[in-house]
């Protein structure tokens, strides 16, 4: 009988000190810019792929911030990277990813990670 609480007791304390985690992607235009381009001809060349992130941590369900918060600033952070301003480059293919994970109740800690492929038109 001991050793049935002592196992229980270990498995319990093990279910609560693990970590768990949650990913999912987002495909939407966060921006709401209504400004399209076609990339039917070939007149443009892929560079490369940008990404920024943010993080929020969360204690006992206070603080951080809230996702619209941490999407715009690892927007601005990969906007920052690709260098657009004052270029004939775009942002093309933008993907947020969010992984939400810690321990449930207690601890929770939010990553935002939004990327994209930059181009560049080159007529």
């Amino acid at each position: 009988m001991k050793n049935l609480k002592i196992f229980f007791s270990l498995f319990i304390l093990a279910f609560a000190l693990n970590s768990c985690g949650i990913n999912m992607a987002l495909f939407t235009h966060k921006n709401g810019s209504v400004t399209q381009v076609q990339l039917a001809k070939k007149n443009f060349k892929v560079l490369e792929r940008v990404t920024g992130s943010a993080t929020a941590t969360y204690y006992l369900g206070v603080g951080g911030m809230k996702n619209r918060d941490l999407i715009n600033i690892a927007t601005l952070e990969m906007e920052k990277k690709a260098n657009l301003t004052g270029t004939s480059k775009a942002l093309i293919n933008i993907t947020t990813d969010v992984h939400k994970g810690g321990v449930p109740l207690f601890y929770n800690k939010i990553t935002v990670t939004v990327s994209a492929q930059v181009i560049e038109f080159t007529e």
